[in-house]
């Protein structure tokens, strides 16, 4: 049987949950390698299920947001309208999902830098395994875009692109999210961060509305589409 082609999505809004469903299900059923783009209504606060106590849950629903566990690790993230969420869903055995996790990763942040530098936002870059360990960890370090994981993208030392990655059976996601704008505050607040956690987010990132104004939401997400597609 020949392989199957690649496969892009792009369904209606729907809730965080609902979003994160779908990409496992395309999996478990075997309807991959596919490209999903996501858009979420209501915006809500996804979190590796491992860091979910982490997270003040009555904070977050003072901002009208909840709580989501997501398959994959990691610290929580703010879904909203400003983030471009990319789910990359390979079979198991393809050559874009090897067997070391961090492997896996590289191709996707040359591809997101690729898709910056096409945007005209110059400078940025996929972070290899050693520098991004090193990266000096500050009070927004259990925010996902506190941190800064092997592959992530960073444009002048401030981070674009948020990575994690779900593995199963048959195969795996590479969940993909890069804010047109973060706003660290709000997230800082909705999972009771310490002080000062959202001044260091918001120093350590940046979005594409942030470094390229003239860009919009869509044209963004077409050119992250072409690089990863």
């Amino acid at each position: 049987m020949p392989p199957l082609a690649w496969r892009q999505v792009r369904p209606p809004a729907c809730s965080a949950a609902e979003a994160l469903a779908r990409s496992v299900d395309l999996l478990t059923r075997g309807e991959c390698p596919a490209l999903v783009v996501h858009t979420v209504d209501p915006p809500a606060i996804t979190v590796g299920r491992a860091q979910l106590g982490d997270v003040d849950t009555a904070a977050a629903a003072r901002e009208g947001l909840e709580v989501i566990a997501r398959p994959s690790g990691g610290g929580p993230v703010l879904w909203d309208d400003h983030l471009i969420a990319i789910d990359v869903i390979l079979p198991a055995g393809h050559p874009l999902l090897p067997a070391d996790v961090v492997d896996a990763y590289r191709w996707v942040g040359e591809a997101v830098a690729a898709a910056l530098g096409h945007l005209g936002i110059e400078g940025a870059r996929a972070v290899a395994p050693d520098e991004a360990r090193a990266w000096p960890r500050g009070e927004a370090s259990g925010l996902c875009f506190g941190g800064l994981s092997p592959w992530e993208v960073v444009v002048d030392d401030r981070k674009v692109l948020g990575l994690s990655q779900v593995r199963r059976q048959a195969g795996g996601i590479v969940q993909i999210g890069v804010p047109m704008h973060l706003d660290a505050a709000r997230l800082a607040r909705a999972v009771g961060a310490p002080v000062g956690a959202a001044d260091d987010l918001a120093a350590r990132t940046a979005g594409i509305a942030d470094l390229a104004p003239e860009v919009t939401r869509e044209q963004a997400t077409d050119a992250l589409v072409t690089a990863l597609f």
